[in-house]
């Protein structure tokens, strides 16, 4: 006949257990907070980062990117963070270089490639910064749905360049084409290894982003292309692209190699543009199966460009845009941040008009796809 003792016994033995295996599922569920990835970005935010003209990328402007407080506790917004730039201002002096072959400076050199990877992996801003902000978040046990991305853009081996410089001993020359594939490969594999370097918890590699904005056919752009994807796919990074309205051969994103391009409606920028430019963007992202970018800058503070703002916003509602698509987001230089800091009424009600949308996305991720 078993004792009470004996029964006691037992039962402490099932409470350690349930104990442990409660134990075991919290820091499954934990694990999962920390580690889920989402099938590709929801919102992917534009981050210009590199010159000195630039907002400083701090984990102080950037914790604005990546949620905000309210009554109902921590909310979650841009998942993905694209760093960027196309021309340098260095030490507050204009440096008439360029990494995209649109602007009509002179073009980057390899150290000039060298110093934008220096200025991209800088301690304590970029990638390192929503590192940051993310790691003091998960200390307070608050984790994002899934964990938040970090993609590259490749600085642009301009067709013709015949000064960029040595790889191997070897001088490249940008009108061959397979010195600007083994130039932007360099680049890629020099990316890789600062990422690593890095040891991120919080953040994956979201993979390459395509800095020019057109695809010339006069420049065997495609044949280039062709050659960065196959690199790319050998070494499993998705590659992305975010093409003006009307850039040559935009139509074909997928056969130039892309995972996703998300289309530029270019109507912010002109207060005179009309409404038929962003209609149009969109029917033809529609046509041709591209995202959409949401566009915008400090200028939203003049009731002209805010009532362009809003119109990016309906526009985009009203082919559901919002529910199922991942979406870009140009702000300028960091009109974002500016938004969230500012103490303006009506710029606050904008940042809380967008911000509500994009958090409503991250909550309903698992239904946006790349498909109209």
């Amino acid at each position: 006949m078993r004792t009470r003792a004996f029964y006691v016994a037992v039962l402490g033995v099932i409470c350690l257990f349930m104990l442990k295996s409660n134990s075991e599922i919290i820091h499954q569920q934990i694990s999962h907070k920390t580690s889920a990835s989402s099938p590709e970005i929801v919102d992917l935010a534009l981050i210009y980062h590199g010159g000195a003209q630039r907002v400083k990328w701090t984990s102080h402007s950037l914790k604005h990117y990546i949620y905000r407080e309210t009554g109902n506790g921590t909310q979650w917004l841009y998942d993905g963070f694209l760093f960027l730039e196309f021309k340098a201002d260095i030490n507050g002096q204009q440096v008439d270089f360029e990494y995209d072959g649109l602007r009509g400076g002179r073009a980057a050199i390899q150290s000039d490639w060298i110093w934008l990877l220096d200025r991209t992996f800088a301690k304590g801003e970029g990638p390192h910064a929503v590192e940051s902000v993310l790691d003091s978040l998960a200390k307070k046990k608050k984790y994002p749905p899934f964990k938040r991305k970090a993609v590259f853009a490749l600085p642009t081996p301009i067709f013709g360049q015949k000064n960029w410089g040595r790889l191997n001993g070897e001088e490249l020359h940008f009108e061959h084409v397979k010195d600007r594939a083994k130039a932007v490969i360099w680049y890629v594999d020099r990316v890789m290894e600062q990422w690593k370097k890095g040891k991120y918890k919080h953040l994956d590699f979201g993979g390459f982003y395509w800095t020019h904005e057109a695809v010339l056919d006069k420049h065997a752009d495609r044949e280039l292309l062709r050659l960065v994807k196959e690199y790319l796919t050998k070494i499993n990074q998705p590659f992305s692209w975010i093409p003006y309205y009307g850039a040559e051969n935009s139509p074909y994103w997928r056969d130039l190699g892309f995972d996703i391009a998300y289309q530029q409606p270019n109507y912010f920028f002109e207060e005179k543009t009309p409404m038929e430019i962003l209609t149009g963007a969109i029917r033809f992202a529609q046509d041709n199966k591209l995202s959409l970018e949401m566009e915008y800058d400090d200028r939203i503070d003049q009731p002209a460009f805010a009532k362009k703002f809003y119109a990016y916003i309906e526009k985009f509602d009203e082919v559901k845009a919002w529910d199922r698509l991942p979406i870009a987001y140009y702000d300028g230089d960091g009109a974002w941040y500016h938004m969230a800091v500012s103490k303006s009424p009506e710029l606050q009600k904008m940042s809380k008009f967008l911000g509500d949308i994009i958090v409503k996305r991250q909550l309903n991720y698992k239904n946006i796809t790349n498909r109209w």
